[in-house]
């Protein structure tokens, strides 16, 4: 299924952020880069580079290196890539051994508990209610793709019985603000959209490895990920902006929008 995403609203960090009490005990992404840079794990490009295949390419060639480009062409914003491409990496991260990943992640099921709240948050330092998608350095990976893809954005929604649902999903850019988006046959997102046909959703990018872990869970119908996630590590939550969604309080960045079932979407011309 293949779906049209209507961009409401960006919010993001500030370059430098605080953190306000709430949220001291909670690992973000930017801190993690951190944390590699000040191992000498991190390589750290500086010279300016192009999102049209050339920052897949590098990233790729690079690959397991994590990455940090500073600059972006035609963008403010900067990228990082293969931060948990393997598993002893992701597994690093809570100081565990890659046979313990599996067990950590049941236990973090059976043990999930309700998020902490926030009032306000890094995510949301900057609003913007006028957005562009072109603003952002959104990656085209393969010469042969139907244009740029967000690849690992963490999709949350919500269905007026079962509550929020967090999982993964590609999105390719059709225009500065609108997306198209493949939805996987079965999953609970697509269960949603067949009943509810329109939904608003919350697109999290830059996030800790407790999240993104949560959100590749298959679990049953109901569960909210977010919770899972919040029993690795404290996952504090505020309320989107403009749409009615808890949102990861430490995303670098959250795209606000609405889904709508739309029938002659452009063909994904993308390996999936």
């Amino acid at each position: 299924m293949r779906l049209l995403l209507n961009v409401l609203e960006f919010s993001r960090k500030h370059a430098e952020t605080h953190l306000p009490e709430e949220l001291e005990h909670s690992m973000s992404l930017r801190a993690y880069l951190q944390k590699l840079a000040g191992q000498k794990a991190l390589t750290q490009i500086s010279l300016p580079v192009s999102p049209q295949l050339e920052a897949a390419g590098l990233l790729k060639a690079l690959e397991p290196e994590a990455v940090l480009f500073e600059q972006m062409t035609g963008s403010n914003f900067r990228v990082a890539g293969n931060l948990f491409c393997t598993k002893a990496a992701f597994a690093a991260y809570f100081d565990l051994t890659p046979q313990e990943i599996i067990p950590a992640l049941a236990g973090a099921i059976e043990r999930r508990a309700a998020c902490p709240r926030a009032e306000a948050a890094p995510c949301q330092e900057v609003v913007n209610l006028d957005p562009d998608l072109e603003a952002l350095p959104i990656l085209r990976h393969c010469a042969g793709d139907g244009g740029n893809y967000i690849s690992a954005g963490v999709f949350i929604t919500r269905h007026p019985e079962y509550g929020q649902n967090m999982d993964f999903h590609r999105a390719m850019q059709l225009s500065k603000n609108e997306l198209a988006v493949r939805v996987v046959r079965g999953r609970h997102f697509d269960a949603f959209l067949n009943e509810l046909g329109e939904m608003e959703v919350a697109i999290c990018i830059g996030l800790p490895p407790n999240i993104l872990a949560a959100a590749a869970t298959s679990v049953a119908l109901g569960i909210d990920e977010l919770e899972i996630a919040n029993a690795l590590e404290p996952v504090p939550l505020v309320q989107g902006k403009t749409v009615d969604l808890l949102l990861p309080a430490e995303a670098e960045l959250v795209i606000e929008a609405r889904f709508s079932v739309t029938a002659g979407m452009p063909r994904d011309h993308s390996s999936i």
